[in-house]
């Protein structure tokens, strides 16, 4: 079974903070899939300095608050 991207530390922040994956697409003008992608952890984003300065505008956060990594917890059951 493949492992949840609810399990990672970045849909936490986002549930912590009312926010939504589309959300964040929106904010760093990127499509819905791509942050699904990140979340389920196919894929590893590469944002630019002002998509982190969006992604932190909207999560109301400081970078170093934000996840090394998007997708699910390494450690969580598979």
């Amino acid at each position: 079974m493949s492992k949840n991207r609810h399990d990672s530390q970045f849909m936490s922040l986002l549930q912590d903070k009312s926010k939504t994956p589309e959300d964040v697409a929106k904010a760093l003008g990127v499509s819905p899939r791509a942050v699904y992608y990140w979340t389920s952890g196919n894929r590893e984003p590469r944002l630019t300095i002002k998509q982190v300065q969006a992604l932190c505008l909207l999560l109301d956060c400081s970078i170093h608050e934000l996840p090394a990594y998007f997708g699910p917890n390494k450690n969580a059951e598979a």
